[in-house]
């Protein structure tokens, strides 16, 4: 019996002692736990956005622009010579003169040849008043210039440099280019082999 009333009496001490600690930790609902957890997260996306780098608009660089070769009259000695087909009496081998006797008229030169002309324009024959020049030009690629010459038939001949190649070639006319009336302005087409009305 000494045995049962000591167990009954250890029994009764560790209730009393245990009555005597701390209150038990409170414990969370589930649904705390979640509302915790979305809390936890939206502060470190928070801090990650704050720690990134500032954006700043960067924009490509603005294109420069490079103008082309315009259109410019250029010595008649620094051009290759004109075939031998097409070419006139040395007596038309001269250098234009800004004010001509005989009947001028307009001609459009085109270039389609993608590239740089330069271009030499001269006559077959003398006019009336004995004026035979032969007229030099450069165009730069696209070019449409109009320019004044006497009227006239003409052979034509252009150096064609082809832009960002090292690729030329010569075009030039297979017939005579006849311009003889001043109320018309016609167009001549300058392509990479080819010189004709268009």
């Amino acid at each position: 019996m000494k045995k049962k009333t000591i167990t009954i009496l250890s029994v009764l001490m560790l209730t009393i002692v245990s009555a005597c600690g701390p209150a038990p930790e409170p414990t969370l609902s589930a649904e705390e736990i979640s509302n915790t957890a979305v809390a936890n997260l939206w502060v470190a996306l928070t801090a990650t956005q704050l720690a990134l780098p500032t954006a700043t608009a960067t924009f490509p660089p603005t294109e420069t622009f490079t103008p082309q070769p315009t259109f410019t009259a250029i010595p008649i000695n620094t051009l290759p010579p004109p075939p031998p087909a097409a070419t006139a009496t040395s007596q038309c081998n001269q250098v234009p003169v800004p004010e001509p006797k005989g009947k001028v008229v307009k001609v459009k030169f085109v270039n389609k040849s993608k590239g740089n002309v330069n271009l030499s324009f001269g006559m077959l024959a003398p006019n009336a008043q004995g004026e035979c020049f032969t007229y030099s030009y450069t165009l730069g690629a696209f070019d449409e210039p109009v320019v004044t010459v006497l009227a006239g038939c003409y052979w034509a001949y252009g150096w064609v440099t082809v832009i960002n190649s090292n690729k030329t070639s010569t075009a030039q006319n297979m017939e005579a280019l006849c311009i003889t009336d001043p109320t018309k302005e016609p167009d001549i087409w300058i392509s990479e082999e080819v010189i004709s009305f268009h």
